[in-house]
């Protein structure tokens, strides 16, 4: 675009203009194409500069308030509440601005509206295999229907949430960008991808955002990027909780090593609710990281920069950067190196990329594609480390001054090596009572209880029992009058029960009314809970007619999906219905939050 103006730029300033757009980020490129914008709308390049302050911010406001009188609608589809926080803080900063902004959910929002709007911005997440979040399902089936309407009037953007390590990463939010767009509408800005650290990304990408739909109504904004009070105030501070117990769930000769762990987080300012997650920061095991540099043949003392911070590649490693596992963009990076043709028609194949990324890490990738890198295209390459979340196995309520969760530590033999999950195996193998580790409490809106009086099924098998803990106490400290039942399941009764006591004290005082549990190697054809619910279909079925929510916590890709199988069959065979109206009724419980499932 650049090379049509040489008659008023200089060859210099060309080329100096293409290396800066080229090195920068695609929310860099959206803040500085509104950035430029609006100064050259307030005569900063007409040689009319504004020679004071607060004229060029009062200028500034009356621009965007202006641009904007319509106002942005902010919609967000969401399952654990993420989506959800991204639209009240974009909310926020636009407010700030003198922006109107109508903020509410895909799952309130009437459809027919959407041909009404003029100003949209969508932020939604991408559940399961890139599926939408169960409170977007009816906007997306309507832009994807033949009922939808022609958008041309429309000015939109997407922010799109997911986690880089699936395939289908942000699938939701690409899909409904691309399908707006068919439909006639004008994107202000390309699509804006989240992956699971977005927080640290939001200040950045807003100011642009904002200035992108001042931009497309007409009157490009101007913002004073240099003021503090411009940052927003972030409740997302990393915490210091000192490990208070530590105690291996699993009797002797277990095949599993689940732990419960207890933190102290009196006086530290924190708060949670049950269903909440604890995001945990795990460092890398010291041997894997040892044995990825020897293999690069890289110099652990090697210095690098990160974060505008300079420290050595071995502490990068360890503390900064994906190792255990693999992303699609990780093996991309890495084939820029490699020049592998077999490693590119790996790539090029779903299927085979699929497999290949589940269970291989770092090491293996090296191992199998070696190629000769030094310590800074290593970094270039590898993911920034996440943390990990985990389900609370406590109630705030019931003990305001600790936070419990149950994790099961992840090991398996691959490549004639061990494996070992980063943060299980940072948690079971390098953490003792008495050490600090850097927690925050995860909100999880997709998983609540519901009021007092209301019958609850639970479904755990493993650690999915950890969330119904936290239900179960927070009840007993509630008083709640509702009914409760536990469907549980594990390998063996003998030694995988977990908290066999603190369950059956619940069910002798009354509080579990009713406790299925399968253990399925017990005997010699495997029982699981799905097993269990098929053989109380009928009483299930009799809770669902009484309103009773149902709540799945465990394992995604393979129980998740037969536990709600089970679930429709139940309704086909006790509720008599066909099975398009028992997936009906199903969605139903869905929407109406009666079915809510944390699943991973």
């Amino acid at each position: 675009m650049i090379d049509g103006y040489k008659n008023i730029f200089t060859e210099e300033q060309i080329n100096t203009a293409k290396a800066l757009y080229k090195g920068l980020s695609e929310e860099q490129r959206l803040w500085l194409s509104g950035y430029l914008a609006g100064i050259n709308q307030s005569g900063v390049f007409s040689g009319n500069p504004l020679s004071e302050n607060q004229k060029e911010e009062d200028s500034d406001q009356k621009t965007i308030e202006s641009a904007l009188s319509d106002s942005i609608t902010v919609l967000y589809g969401t399952h654990t509440g993420n989506s959800k926080l991204v639209a009240e803080r974009f909310a926020v900063a636009a407010q700030s601005k003198g922006v109107k902004i109508d903020l509410g959910s895909l799952a309130d929002y009437k459809n027919r509206k959407l041909k009404e709007e003029r100003n949209l911005l969508l932020v939604v997440s991408t559940h399961g295999e890139g599926e939408p979040p169960v409170s977007a399902e009816d906007f997306y089936g309507y832009i994807f229907g033949k009922k939808a309407p022609a958008l041309n009037s429309l000015n939109y953007s997407v922010v799109a949430l997911g986690d880089s390590s699936y395939i289908n990463f942000c699938q939701t939010g690409k899909d409904i960008y691309s399908q707006l767009k068919k439909l006639g509408a004008t994107n202000v800005s390309d699509l804006i991808e989240l992956d699971v650290d977005f927080k640290d990304q939001l200040d950045a990408i807003f100011p642009g955002l904002i200035a992108a739909f001042s931009s497309a109504n007409g009157s490009p904004g101007v913002f004073n990027h240099g003021e503090e009070d411009d940052k927003l105030a972030s409740p997302d501070q990393w915490t210091e909780a000192e490990v208070l117990e530590k105690i291996l769930l699993n009797g002797a000769g277990s095949h599993k090593e689940t732990y419960h762990i207890e933190f102290d987080i009196e006086d530290k300012g924190l708060a949670y609710e049950p269903g909440d997650a604890l995001e945990v920061i795990a460092k890398n095991n010291k041997e894997l990281v040892h044995s990825v540099l020897h293999k690069l043949n890289i110099d652990e003392n090697e210095l690098v920069t990160v974060a505008n911070e300079e420290i050595t590649i071995k502490e990068a490693l360890v503390s900064r950067f994906e190792l255990t596992v693999l992303t699609p963009q990780v093996l991309k990076n890495y084939a820029g190196y490699a020049k592998n043709t077999k490693l590119d028609d790996l790539i090029g194949d779903v299927g085979l990329l699929k497999e290949y990324l589940y269970g291989h890490d770092f090491l293996d990738l090296i191992n199998e594609y070696p190629v000769g890198i030094n310590a800074a295209g290593l970094t270039g390459i590898l993911r920034k480390l996440p943390a990990r979340l985990y389900s609370i196995s406590s109630s705030y309520d019931y003990n305001p001054d600790e936070v419990h969760i149950t994790v099961g530590a992840v090991r398996y033999q691959l490549n004639e090596r061990e494996h070992n999950g980063l943060c299980s195996s940072f948690l079971a193998d390098d953490i003792n009572v008495g050490d600090d580790v850097l927690v925050r409490i995860k909100k999880n809106e997709g998983f609540r209880l519901p009021e007092n009086d209301a019958k609850v099924i639970m479904v755990g098998p493993g650690t999915g029992i950890a969330p119904f803990r936290s239900f179960l106490q927070q009840r007993e400290n509630d008083g709640a009058p509702g009914d409760n039942w536990l469907f549980f399941g594990d390998q063996h009764f003998e030694t995988d029960f977990l908290y066999q006591s603190e369950l059956l004290g619940y069910r002798s005082k009354g509080l579990l009314n009713s406790l299925d549990v399968a253990f399925s190697r017990d005997q010699e054809d495997k029982v699981y809970v799905q097993h269990r619910l098929r053989e109380k279909g009928q009483e299930v079925y009799k809770w669902l007619k009484d309103g009773a929510y149902v709540y799945l916590c465990g394992d995604k890709d393979n129980m998740a999906n037969d536990v709600k199988q089970e679930l429709v069959r139940i309704l086909e065979i006790h509720g008599g219905l066909s099975t398009e109206d028992a997936y009906a009724y199903f969605k139903e419980l869905r929407s109406s939050k009666r079915f809510q499932e944390d699943v991973y």
